[in-house]
Formats: structure tokens, sequence, C-alpha cells
């Protein structure tokens, strides 16, 4: 029995139970399904209004950060679509979408993220975006309507309803603060994400190989068809890049020796590979060489940490082998908070951009930005198109 696709047919069930049992509460709008409430109202209030100075320092933190996070989106769009005109580009844009299954699956166009993994990251991601406007609304004093949550078909959301024309008639300044509020509260969340990764990660695993991202063409790993993670070398144990720097330094050029390595498929299979080393095309030592590039530390749980390797894994996944739930909060916050900044229309960065050519220029502020969400949505749908053809 597949356990995993059974929990997510639970939790479907579960949820369209709720969604049943709380029909006249919610309102269909479009694709939307909303339901909204006043719950939780008073609490951002209090977190806005209680601390005004440290949250306007914030929010000027804010307004920079992802002016300049914009900026550089913007100039990694085009760069990426000069990349796949040019055919040098690995991968394109992509859609976030649930699996069923445990695997990751990348296709063109598309994400497939595990479905836990999907769904967390997603909840995490619009709570604490919306959340943190909510905080900044407060903070300015703006009336917040109400809060809620949805669904757009099976994607999570969360909003906070704000006075709209109010928002509209206030100082740029404050309109700016409260904009800037969500894709900085997700680059907060993947900073912390990140932090609580790197100050675990050495507790929790040991290197037990070197991994490698590529073979370098021509030379003995590559002419070998080496494959999988390098354990030994000879008589060498590797474990960490120090161990094999120090044996392929002992071992030396022109000399031939057999590489042991694990390959992971569901369960660990050890393979042997024969080569001859060659000098090193960057250094003068007389050091061996085999041609991998991009090497890194594998790592395995440690032993005393084994009665909660399932746990690890799904927080952690398998480093060099699949992504666990960290992973993946770090990157959807990261690159949908990126995405948000983008100067398009309905995007927060497109309505801060708007703020800023309003400013400038009062009368033409309409034509500009139309003109730049056309040239965005226009570079997008060709990087689409880029990937599906």
């Amino acid at each position: 029995m597949d356990y995993y696709m059974l929990s997510v047919l639970v939790f479907v069930t579960a949820l369209l139970i709720i969604l049943y049992k709380d029909r006249k509460n919610i309102k269909r709008e479009s694709v939307l399904l909303l339901r909204k409430t006043k719950k939780g109202k008073k609490l951002l209030i209090k977190i806005g209004t209680s601390f005004p100075r440290f949250w306007k320092t914030v929010g000027f933190i804010s307004v920079v950060t992802c002016f300049f996070a914009s900026v550089w989106m913007l100039y990694s769009l085009i760069l990426q679509t000069q990349m796949l005109l040019a055919g040098k580009a690995e991968l394109g844009p992509g859609i976030l979408i649930p699996s069923v299954t445990q695997e990751t699956v990348i296709g063109p166009g598309y994400f497939a993220v595990p479905f836990w993994y999907w769904i967390i990251s997603i909840f995490v991601l619009v709570v604490v975006h919306e959340g943190f406007h909510g905080v900044m609304a407060a903070r300015e004093k703006l009336r917040i309507k109400s809060l809620g949550w949805g669904l757009f078909f099976v994607i999570p959301l969360a909003f906070v309803e704000l006075d709209e024309k109010r928002l509209r008639k206030e100082k740029p300044w404050k309109q700016l603060r409260i904009f800037s509020a969500g894709s900085f509260a997700n680059f907060i969340t993947a900073f912390v994400v990140f932090v609580i990764v790197v100050c675990s990660v050495s507790n929790l695993f040991t290197p037990i190989g070197i991994g490698y991202k590529s073979l370098i063409k021509g030379y003995p790993a590559e002419q070998a068809n080496l494959t999988g993670i390098i354990t030994g070398i000879d008589n060498y144990t590797i474990k960490n890049i120090n161990d094999l720097n120090h044996a392929l330094k002992e071992i030396g050029p022109g000399k031939k020796i057999t590489i042991y390595t694990k390959t992971f498929n569901k369960t660990w299979r050890t393979k042997t590979f024969t080569l001859v080393t060659v000098q090193s095309p960057h250094t003068n030592e007389s050091k061996g060489f085999i041609g991998i590039s991009d090497v890194y530390n594998f790592l395995e749980i440690k032993p005393e940490n084994k009665p909660y390797s399932g746990v690890i894994y799904f927080l952690f996944g398998r480093p060099g082998i699949s992504l666990g739930l960290f992973d993946w909060l770090f990157l959807i916050n990261l690159f949908v908070g990126l995405f948000n900044l983008l100067p398009l229309g309905p995007l927060d960065g497109g309505r801060m951009w708007e703020i800023v050519f309003k400013k400038i220029t009062p009368k033409h502020f309409k034509k500009i930005m139309n003109t730049l969400s056309a040239l965005v949505l226009l570079i997008i749908v060709l990087d689409f198109a880029l990937v599906l053809v």
C-alpha cells in the first residue's frame, strides 16, 4: 500500500468535509473559495501598534531591500531569456505543482514537489506574507477589514483585506512599507530556515564520502563513466574532501587506481572503477587528478540519530540525493518572494513601482507602468514558450 498517497487522499477528504460543513460562510469569487473571519485581527493590530518605531525601521529596510530585489529579479529574468535563446540554460521558469509521490519531478515548465512539502511550504508562505502585510498596515493605522483563508483550486490561500480606497490616499512611504512587507517577510523566513539548517546539519549528519556535480570531459573519471559517491581509493578510505586530497597527493599522477563508490536507489549499491590518474591541469604539484568538478562532502545521518531518521529525512532530506521540508521552505519563500517583486501590474512589485512613477511623473505614470508590465509579462511568456518548445 502506498501510505504517502493514502495520507494525501485523507487530507483532501478532510478538507472537502470541512468546506462542506462550513459552506454557508464560504464565498466563491471566480475560481477562488474564500472564508473571511475577524479572528486574528486583534493580534495583528496589537503586534503592529506595540512597537511603532521598530516597525517603521523594519519598514524602511523592507522597502530598500525589496526595490533592490525587484531590480535584481528583472535583470535575472532578462538574463535567463538570453540564455534560453542561446540554448545555454539548463532550467527555465516553472510552475510549482504538488505531486502525490515522494519524488520531485522537474519537467518543461513545471516543478512537481512532493505533496506534503508543497502544502506546508505554501501554507507558511501565504500566512507569513499576508500576516506581515497586516502587521505593517496596523502600524500605519490602516483599517483591516477582515482576515481569511481560501483555496485556488487546491492551492491554500491566506489574505488580509485592507481598506483599499484609503490605502491609495496614504503617503507614498506608508504605501511602500505595506506593499513591501509581504515579500520581505518571505525573505526573513527563508533566512531563518537557512540558519536552522546550517546550525543543525553538523549535529545530525556526518560525511561518508565525496560527491561531485560533473565529470570533466576527456579526463579519467569521464572515460571510466564514474558514477556514485566516492568512498574509497585503493587502500584509502574517503569520507571527506581532505581524505580525497590526501589520497590523490600520496598516489600522484600516472598511477592505476581502483575507486570504490556507492549509489543510492532505495538501497545503497557498491561499484568499483579502474582508471589511471593524470597530472592536474590546475597545479604543478605531484598530485593525482581524476577529473571530477565541484566536489562536496556527502552526508549521512550519524549513528546516534538513526532512531529519528524518519523525522530528520522529512525535515532535511537526504543531502546530495533529495530535498527536505526545510529546503523547500527556503526555496519557495525566497523565489516566490522575488517573483512577487517583479514590476508587473497586480504584484506587490508592480504596485511599488507605480507609486514611484506616480511621484516622478503624475501625468504619465500609468502609461509607463502599463508598458513595463506588458514587457515583463511578454518576457515571462517567452521564457515558458522557449522551455516548452
